[in-house]
């Protein structure tokens, strides 16, 4: 530990000083008699005072929470204090968590050489998504008198998932291709399946395990029951990481990844096969998949998510081959701002896919500045995006906006549902 004086004792030895030689200066011994017991005092609080050991440790309760859940951190120090029985201690905390104290706790602690152990527990509250740090801790604590004060910088680190708070969807969007594998969608044809479909009359290859025998018996000749196969869709999510704006009540990417994540996780009760792709100044992608597994591999994805600027031009030939399973649905969630993604996308739509957008920035959300050029600014503004739009809807990608203030599934909702092999069960 480092040790350094306090205020206490330049304070001390300040007066002492002054009193000690305006007495001798002065011929007034009254004055020596005031400084003989702040000298006193001085002497003895530095001759007791021995460098404390202490060592720290924490000691986390859970490694993953939801925002706005509060986290339990508990602080363990081990060791013997420098006289006066107490330690103060404090967190290095990142701008996302926040504690009523500030990080801050005071533990006593046993002048005892053999040392002592004492803890302290932080309740702090996640306000929003990531991978949250915390660390070092500092440990401050005094010798005899506070006199002098020993503070010492433990590297202890603690990471904390923090995972997005999202929306329960009641129904996602609508199906791409349907898949041979089996899924919470059923195929409009008729065949080997749970659902009931129709009645037809026995065939070779039927299995007995299908006759109908009320039909059956009411006919006079054998009958099975007709079911609709079960299917699945692939469904993998863009998301348009070019810019991050802060608005009034929310950031942009705080809106894309809850997006991303509420609809990635309808789609994997559903038993679809969900895959995602981050678009932007860096790229990065997770292969389609389902179960519970994927859901994992989706929530660690989304929290290594940020927005990166980049002025290199970014093609979606980039990706490798597989990473768009061919009839995949592709959900994007951008504020349609840089042209990259806009490119990529009606590129995606004109190779066959069923594209659709979340546009994730309201133009009402934008002030324009206080004055005729930048309410003009504004209006133009308006318009390019509204020819963006039209853009998209030119390459047949539909788009909604979504502010945040509504729920994502009645956003979703306004999606127009096209036709496809499958239905919902």
């Amino acid at each position: 530990m480092r040790g350094r004086a306090t205020a206490k004792l330049r304070a001390y030895v300040v007066i002492s000083a002054l009193a000690l030689g305006l007495g001798v200066v002065l011929g007034r011994p009254e004055l020596i008699s005031v400084s003989a017991p702040l000298i006193v005092t001085t002497v003895w609080g530095l001759a007791a005072t021995r460098r404390p050991h202490i060592k720290a440790r924490l000691l986390p309760t859970e490694d993953s929470l939801v925002e706005g859940d509060e986290l339990r951190l508990g602080v363990s120090l081990q060791g013997s204090s420098a006289g006066c029985g107490t330690a103060d201690v404090a967190l290095g905390l990142p701008v996302d968590l926040e504690h009523s104290d500030g990080g801050r706790a005071t533990l006593q602690l046993g002048a005892d050489p053999g040392g002592a152990t004492a803890e302290a527990e932080f309740v702090l509250r996640a306000r929003r998504w990531g991978l949250q740090r915390i660390g070092p801790v500092a440990v401050r604590t005094w010798g005899p008198g506070r006199l002098v004060s020993f503070e010492e910088l433990h590297d202890e680190h603690a990471v904390f998932r923090v995972l997005p708070l999202t929306e329960r969807i009641r129904k996602g969007v609508a199906a791409g291709q349907a898949k041979i594998f089996s899924g919470d969608y059923v195929a409009r044809s008729s065949g080997e399946g749970i659902e009931f479909a129709g009645v037809r009359a026995f065939g070779p290859g039927d299995s007995v395990r299908r006759i109908n025998w009320r039909v059956t018996s009411r006919r006079g000749d054998l009958h099975v029951n007709l079911g609709h196969p079960e299917r699945d869709t692939d469904l993998v999510l863009f998301l348009d990481t070019f810019a991050d704006i802060e608005l009034r009540s929310h950031r942009l990417l705080d809106l894309t990844v809850r997006g991303a994540a509420a609809l990635a996780q309808h789609h994997l009760r559903h038993h679809d096969r969900v895959g995602l792709v981050s678009f932007g100044g860096t790229m990065r992608w997770l292969s389609a998949s389902m179960g519970r597994t994927q859901n994992y591999r989706i929530a660690d994805f989304l929290l290594g998510t940020n927005a990166t600027f980049s002025y290199a031009w970014k093609d979606i030939d980039r990706l490798p081959a597989g990473t768009l399973p061919p009839g995949a649905s592709v959900v994007a969630f951008s504020p349609l701002i840089d042209e990259r993604a806009l490119r990529a996308l009606t590129d995606l739509a004109g190779r066959g896919f069923q594209v659709a957008v979340v546009n994730t920035l309201a133009e009402e959300q934008v002030d324009p500045l206080p004055t005729a050029e930048g309410r003009l600014a504004h209006r133009v503004w308006r318009l390019e995006r509204d020819a963006r739009r039209a853009l998209l809807g030119d390459a047949g990608i539909p788009s909604v906006t979504w502010t945040g203030e509504a729920g994502l599934d009645a956003t979703l909702r306004a999606l127009p549902r096209r036709r496809s092999g499958v239905r919902s069960r």
